[in-house]
């Protein structure tokens, strides 16, 4: 009952190799972010997580304002060429899932449960992992291609990304999705041993 499941996870994987144009309708794109929104787990059942999906102008807007606002940020050099090459992938996509955390939610049950104040933003961030590798998952499984994206929450890329596409101010970013039709398959992958990573300890 399990192997499909692993397989979609060997399936997901980073790849920026994005075109303009994606395959799934917009109607399916919805109804995956929708079912998994709605279906994955959080802590306390906050259900904090808050997803936006930008297609089109809006998609181009967005990457837009993410480098006008990174890239000021880096020293001149190979690294900061390297990341304008990677933003112009991500630009070239066909849409973006905007992840977000809505602060007044969790704060909330941080005041109604003040001995969990310390772990809780913890436990809240592995909800947040879960939904973004839940959608990214079930995009690669459509055959879109995609990566996840942490940019730098300045007070800048805040304000960019939550007054520029009429977010709420208490919703604070986790990453962002840029996906399209790929352009070519994901770059091969390595892998550690797994020995080195797992144990099992019996009685």
């Amino acid at each position: 009952m399990s192997a499909s499941y692993l397989e979609a996870i060997t399936v997901r994987r980073s790849n920026y190799a994005l075109t303009n144009k994606s395959s799934v309708s917009d109607e399916k794109l919805q109804d995956i972010i929708k079912h998994a929104v709605k279906h994955c787990p959080s802590p306390f059942n906050s259900q904090a997580s808050r997803v936006v999906l930008v297609t089109g102008a809006t998609h181009i807007k967005l990457w837009e304002t993410v480098t006008a606002t990174l890239l000021p940020m880096m020293p001149e050099g190979e690294i900061k060429t390297r990341y304008a090459g990677l933003l112009d992938l991500h630009k070239g996509g066909y849409g973006s899932v905007m992840f977000f955390e809505d602060q007044a939610i969790l704060d909330e049950i941080i005041q109604q449960r003040p001995f969990v104040a310390t772990q809780f933003p913890d436990w809240n961030k592995n909800a947040a992992g879960i939904l973004h590798a839940t959608i990214w998952t079930a995009f690669s499984l459509e055959g879109l291609a995609a990566t996840l994206q942490h940019p730098p929450l300045t007070a800048e890329m805040i304000a960019g990304l939550n007054l520029g596409f009429d977010v709420p101010s208490t919703w604070k970013s986790t990453a962002i999705l840029p996906f399209g039709d790929p352009a070519a398959p994901p770059k091969d992958k390595t892998f550690l041993p797994v020995e080195d990573r797992f144990k099992v300890v019996k009685s």
